[in-house]
């Protein structure tokens, strides 16, 4: 079974991906790119964006004239991420590139007033030992008192004990091609000693007359991490936190939000 970024441009879920993230959908934030933007205004410099995917942060910052470049191991969203730059202004495509890296061996070779890791992309990290190895490679490519910002999300107690049941069916569509996506969760399983879950997705293209046309599997896993523990490992990595808030409207850390940290070097 392939993991969810273990993919080709012509991969199912690489297909339906912008159809599931779109702002329309419940789970896509829309607020978080204004936040970013803010950041990057008072750092007066270009941008680095860690998981940056099809690019639904990397572009509108482009187009409001931030320098971004966009990180991502997976070559089948960044080349949808090119195809839809194409679309946008010339000046903003001039501001805007692309990279096939992993955020836990950065080699950009220059540095950032702002580092980005939207949408939970660091807990993409499977160990501490990652997360501490990519915050040593972020700090690398980050300019003195330049910022990092990461986005986690902090799991309620109901949730990892699964006294709450999350959505386990999702329908979306891509209005470009008006192609017809459904994702059904078939299993999901928490490893509280190594703070991880994995999920069994399956995605499915329905056809006009709601025949199936293609079927993927993908396993999904992310390590939540929690709120001190984070701390501890930015202060290890020569950070220190400068603000935390539990939305993008800069809500104060509240328990089972998100958890959103910007840090300083």
């Amino acid at each position: 079974m392939k993991r969810f970024y273990d993919d080709e441009a012509n991969s199912l879920f690489v297909q339906s991906y912008d159809a599931f993230y779109s702002p329309r959908m419940p789970q896509t934030p829309v607020e978080d790119i204004d936040f970013y933007a803010g950041i990057a205004q008072k750092a007066s410099g270009n941008v680095l964006e860690l998981g940056c995917g099809t690019g639904r942060v990397a572009l509108p910052l482009a187009e409001l004239g931030f320098n971004v470049t966009g990180v991502d191991t997976s070559g089948g969203l960044l080349s949808i991420a090119e195809r839809k730059a194409a679309g946008i202004p010339i000046a903003a495509q001039q501001r805007l590139r692309f990279v096939q890296q992993d955020m836990s061996d950065l080699q950009l070779g220059e540095q950032f007033a702002v580092v980005l890791a939207p949408f939970h992309s660091f807990q993409h990290l499977l160990t501490s030992e990652l997360q501490i190895r990519a915050l040593k490679a972020i700090h690398q490519h980050i300019r003195t008192g330049g910022r990092l910002v990461l986005d986690l999300v902090d799991l309620h107690v109901d949730i990892l004990s699964e006294k709450l049941v999350l959505p386990r069916s999702r329908s979306a569509v891509h209005e470009p091609s008006g192609r017809r996506y459904v994702r059904n969760l078939l299993n999901a399983r928490y490893d509280h000693f190594a703070q991880t879950r994995h999920d069994v997705w399956r995605f499915l293209e329905i056809g006009k007359d709601g025949e199936t046309l293609q079927e993927e599997t993908r396993d999904l896993v992310l390590r939540w991490t929690h709120r001190w523990e984070l701390h501890h490992m930015l202060a290890h990595c020569a950070f220190s936190i400068e603000a935390e808030y539990s939305d993008f409207r800069h809500s104060p850390p509240c328990y089972g939000k998100e958890l959103l940290v910007v840090a300083k070097v």
